[in-house]
């Protein structure tokens, strides 16, 4: 499972950099978000980015795993 923020960015007109201000990180943090690199994230980061993003973690949540696709595109209906 990974977060994918590049759509939400895109809608909302929120840069990286901006993201990384409004909340509180570093831009190499957001960066990494952005790009797939993380491998964990602090939940307090999670909700700062929903939040920025106007958004839940289902929104920008991805799986490649076929069964959790499944659930979290159920959620979102």
């Amino acid at each position: 499972m990974r977060i994918s923020i590049q759509k939400r960015l895109n809608e909302t007109g929120i840069t990286r950099y901006e993201l990384a201000k409004r909340i509180g990180i570093t831009y190499p943090t957001v960066d990494n978000i952005y790009k797939g690199n993380s491998t964990s994230i602090k939940f307090e980061i999670l909700e700062s980015i929903c939040k920025e993003l106007n958004c839940t973690p289902n929104d920008i949540f991805i799986s490649d795993d076929p069964h959790m696709q499944q659930l979290l595109l159920n959620q979102t209906k």
